[in-house]
């Protein structure tokens, strides 16, 4: 067959075409547009958020690095230093702190050397201004405003000179005179006080002390992956003291970007799926349109570049609408969505969205690869289309063939044969909606549990955290009862207090023994102390006295939490003997021991201080010697001892307190076997559980309670009200964008379900009228329909509920670093479900009544109109 040069006449066509196919290709476009309109705000908020992520970063951790490693040797720093997969490096070193001022005594602020090139390289970046110079001089000290005003300096400047005590490497405390040399301004630690590299040598610290030395890395690559980072620290072979840390940079933008990607692919997945479809069944039903076609002449290339004319014109005009509706809203809506990813105003400035050309190519490349992706199919369909096979074509569904006669309601097996005739149609259909919907339960499920009560949590999932700030004072004797038995029980009568918690604690000494304690010391001057255990030992057994540590009772409600935090073993825990007393539990202070470690093994708690914080009678020259045999004994000289067998080790940091944190364990028991102990033990600090209805007035009453106390000062609290208030300020209505998008995605996923009902039915016209013919009522028609539209949602509704479900899992676990335990939302997911099934069932039955209303019966059996 000779080909016809007619491509005005393409044109021509093409157009007229789109005209007379309005309404599908109105849904086409909206379509295009919506995806377009995604990717494009995808895009600039991905590039927008790693930017500024990275910025707010530099300025919270004070620097612009990716590890920092806590001490360093030499030949850890030669490895970094030749590495080239390293951009720079910096060494910090902590000298000390300064413990009073002339205007203030109960000030702590750091003294840190930062060498040259951590100062104007990797802290330059977080700086906004700088007065003077970094101290040369041994005497000198680089200052912010902030820390002038914390220290009682305020209103210093460049040159003043002040009188400060400090404590060195050794414990000494040491009275200097200091000048400040320079003032600076930023962000990061303000509080602290930048010394020169003199005085750092006369503190007596070493670099390669962890308790000292940083030693900060900036890598040159901005990803670095779990797996980087782990064969990065088997590289420098870590002390037993050395931690390598990672910063947020380097942990999170990865699933972060990973989870843009994914929401970028899943866009083009139901773009795609429309696409097809709409095209799809535009080419199946005009078979003998394009057979009639090559029968003038026009041959397949060219039929090929009329339905490609066409996608031009629909998809053309759906991308610009859609980058311009992106370009619209990227300057309004996004730094808003930036804020609420987390991005504070406070580190980065004024959130502004700058016009990217590589996003601008990269959103319609995307968009133009996703329709012609779709249309590629239906092309190659319809060029194959021959003008016999358009004579004698006639539209059918499925497979042909013989079947067998089948059992149950009539109209139910009719409607699970429509969908299974066409399976790859239905399957199109269903994992369209599918996808829309597992996007609004993933963004949904992840608001809902990274949502401000989710995240913010306390001990037990107390409201309220009362502390008495007495017993951080290093003298004893300025420790005070704050939360007597009194206050407790006017707390626990205040209106709207469900339940408290009290935390008592008091000051004891562990006596050495061969059995535990000799392991334990050992393991904790190898993992914390700069000096070997070898050097105390001798010291610890004879005046364990000088190594205080604490005990600390909870309540019985408490047990049941603790025990969940206890380190696996396979040793069970025996809850009647913790609160019989008999045994204890310690807090193991990231140390490499083992719940079996210290199976079968036992501590002796021996108490040395009187209340009112003045020593008692001095113990026994071996405290060990104490009655070994009874869980309860008096001590020589009116000192009481008991031994508790250990039951468990734990790390949750809420027990590591009480009056003195020590070398030697902490220990914790029930609180009525410590009151046994020590007739009147600190209550160091309360947790408050509110009752579900009256949160905001009871806390308000609690405060007017601690109000009146006559130690007001003295207390410090954290309120769950407080932090979720600030949680949600920070998150703002991250829950309705996140369902915004997820929206959009619906969307498209609907329209594919909408086109594919009409069209499906529009085929379906003489079956139905045929069926109408032989006593079908309109009834047991639209019943049909119904049923029809029941399974496509059901479908779609159990793959999002298996595979949809996994992959939100999935993403959620990688993006989950603030650990809030996974949670379905259970009214999103219902209200979900609910409008699926609606729409589902509601587009065939509008469907088949509009097909009703314009022809009759006759007139569809002939297949008029």
């Amino acid at each position: 067959m000779l080909a016809n040069n007619n491509r005005k006449v393409i044109r021509r066509m093409a157009g007229r075409s789109v005209r007379n196919n309005l309404r599908r290709n109105l849904i086409m476009t909206a379509a295009v547009v919506l995806a377009s309109f995604m990717l494009f705000c995808i895009f600039t908020v991905g590039v927008t958020w790693i930017k500024l992520y990275r910025l707010q970063n530099i300025r919270l951790n004070g620097g612009d690095y990716d590890a920092v490693l806590y001490g360093v040797t030499e030949e850890q720093r030669e490895k970094c230093e030749s590495d080239p997969a390293i951009r720079q490096t910096g060494t910090v070193g902590i000298a000390g702190y300064i413990s009073a001022t002339e205007n203030d005594d109960t000030m702590e602020a750091g003294c840190v050397w930062a060498d040259e090139a951590y100062w104007n390289e990797i802290m330059a970046p977080a700086r906004v201004s700088v007065e003077g110079t970094y101290p040369v001089d041994e005497n000198e000290v680089m200052v912010t405003g902030e820390g002038l005003e914390r220290s009682g300096l305020a209103g210093f400047g460049v040159g003043d000179s002040f009188s400060a005590q400090y404590v060195d490497a050794a414990g000494n405390t040491l009275t200097k005179q200091f000048t400040i040399s320079g003032i600076w301004d930023g962000f990061g630690e303000k509080s602290a006080f930048y010394v020169s590299e003199a005085f750092y040598r006369e503190s007596g610290f070493q670099i390669a002390d962890a308790a000292s030395g940083r030693y900060y890395l900036d890598f040159k690559q901005t990803v670095i992956t779990p797996g980087q980072q782990a064969a990065y620290e088997e590289r420098l072979d870590l002390g037993k003291k050395q931690v390598l840390f990672f910063n947020s940079d380097a942990e999170y933008s990865l699933p972060v970007f990973l989870g843009l990607c994914g929401l970028a692919l899943i866009t083009c997945l139901c773009a795609y799926l429309l696409i097809y479809n709409i095209m799809y069944l535009s080419v199946s039903q005009n078979v003998r349109y394009f057979g009639l076609l090559q029968t003038i002449g026009m041959t397949q290339r060219q039929i090929r570049m009329l339905i490609r004319r066409q996608m031009l014109l629909t998809g053309g005009s759906g991308i610009a609408a859609g980058i311009l509706l992106g370009s619209a809203v990227s300057f309004q809506l996004l730094p808003y969505i930036i804020r609420l990813m987390g991005i504070r105003t406070g580190t980065v400035g004024e959130i502004r969205i700058t016009f990217q050309p590589a996003v601008f190519l990269l959103s319609i490349a995307v968009a133009a690869l996703t329709i012609w992706a779709g249309s590629r199919k239906p092309i190659r369909l319809a060029e194959k289309v021959s003008p016999l096979e358009a004579v004698s074509y006639r539209p059918a569904c499925g497979r042909d063939g013989w079947h067998r006669t089948g059992r149950g309601r009539l109209l139910w097996r009719m409607a699970v044969g429509q969908i299974t005739k066409d399976k790859k149609k239905s399957a199109v259909i269903m994992v369209s909606l599918a996808a829309g919907l597992s996007v609004f339960l993933c963004m949904t499920t992840l608001a809902d549990s990274q949502g401000a009560r989710t995240i913010v949590t306390n001990h037990m999932d107390a409201d309220l955290v009362l502390r008495n700030d007495t017993l951080d004072k290093e003298d004893p004797a300025e420790w005070k009862q704050i939360m007597d038995e009194e206050f407790l029980k006017e707390l626990t009568d205040t209106d709207g207090v469900q339940e408290i918690y009290p935390f008592y604690t008091a000051e004891i000494m562990v006596p050495w023994d061969p059995d535990f304690m000799e392991l334990w010391m050992e393991e904790f001057y190898a993992k914390w102390m700069n000096i070997p255990y070898e050097e105390a030992a001798e010291e610890y057994r004879e005046h364990p006295e000088n190594f205080p540590t604490s005990i600390v009772g909870i309540s019985e409600n408490e047990v049941e939490y603790l025990q969940e935090t206890l380190d696996e073993s396979s040793v069970p825990f025996d809850k009647e003997a913790f609160l019989r007393g008999e045994t204890c539990v310690l807090y193991r202070n990231d140390l490499d021991l083992t719940p079996e470690d210290a199976a079968g093994k036992s501590v002796t708690c021996v108490a040395f201080r009187t209340m009112d914080g003045a020593e008692g009678s001095q113990p026994p020259d071996n405290p060990a010697s104490a009655d070994a045999g009874s869980i309860y004994g008096n001590m020589t000289g009116g000192e009481k001892s008991r031994k508790f067998e250990i039951a468990g080790m734990t790390n949750e940091g809420y027990y590591y307190t009480g009056t003195t944190q020590g070398i030697t364990p902490t220990v914790i028991v029930i609180d009525t076997a410590l009151k046994e102990f020590a007739a009147d033990p600190f209550v160091e600090k309360t947790g408050v559980r509110y009752e579900a209805d009256a949160a905001v007035p009871a806390e308000n009453h609690v405060m007017d309670l601690i109000q009146a106390s006559p130690d007001t000062s003295d207390f410090s609290w954290e309120s769950k009200l407080d932090s979720m208030r600030d949680a949600e300020r920070a998150q703002g209505n991250l829950s309705l964008v996140s369902t915004g998008i997820a929206l959009l995605l619906a969307v498209i996923g609907i329209l594919n379900y909408i086109n594919t009902v009409l069209g499906n039915v529009q085929n379906r016209q003489m079956e139905l009228a045929v069926l109408e013919s032989v006593g079908m009522t309109d009834r047991q028609r639209n019943f049909l329909l119904i049923l029809e539209g029941f399974c496509y949602g059901a479908g779609s509704l159990v793959l999002t509920g298996t595979v949809g479900l996994a992959v939100t899992y999935l993403i959620y676990q990688s993006m989950n670093y603030m650990q809030a335990p996974f949670m379905v939302p259970a009214g999103p997911v219902v209200g979900m479900t609910a409008v699926t099934l609606a729409v589902c069932i509601a587009i065939p039955v509008a469907a088949g009544a509009g097909m009703i209303r314009r022809r009759s019966v006759i007139e569809r059996i002939r297949g008029i109109g």
